[in-house]
């Protein structure tokens, strides 16, 4: 059984992640099928976010060519792909307002390609009432 041709990553798409080498082999490899949900974790500083970025932009320019292609992992890299989102808390945890507005992204199609992705830095610090809203989205593809 063969595997699904892809085209390979672009240079510089990992090119700021520094010391995850495992990381990105396996969401490199994940790129042309991945499942709905992925938990990155690691200490404060271990790139996370950088990390996060950089398999967006993987995924939202897979499949896509020369310019395009450029231009998507351009915009991912930046973040500010229109079908990336970057959820931040406001306060000591994720409230329940942000949680709905999450919800409501998850919810909306794509508007440039045929992938979203959503990515909720420190979901950790989500409150005990708020939790449970969030994990049915992130469970439920």
């Amino acid at each position: 059984m063969t595997s699904p041709a892809r085209t390979a990553p672009a240079p510089g798409i990992w090119a700021q992640v520094v010391g995850q080498d495992r990381a990105v082999e396996e969401l490199d490899a994940s790129l042309p099928a991945p499942v709905h949900a992925y938990l990155l974790v690691g200490p404060r500083g271990s790139g996370k976010r950088t990390l996060a970025r950089a398999f967006a932009a993987g995924l939202l320019s897979e499949g896509r060519e020369g310019e395009d292609r450029a231009r998507q992992i351009q915009l991912a890299l930046s973040e500010m792909h229109r079908d990336l989102t970057i959820v931040e808390r406001t306060g000591a945890s994720i409230l329940a307002a942000q949680a709905r507005d999450v919800v409501d992204l998850a919810a909306r199609a794509p508007i440039e390609g045929d992938r979203k992705v959503l990515v909720l830095d420190e979901f950790h610090l989500v409150s005990e009432q708020v939790g449970p809203m969030l994990l049915k989205t992130i469970e439920e593809p």
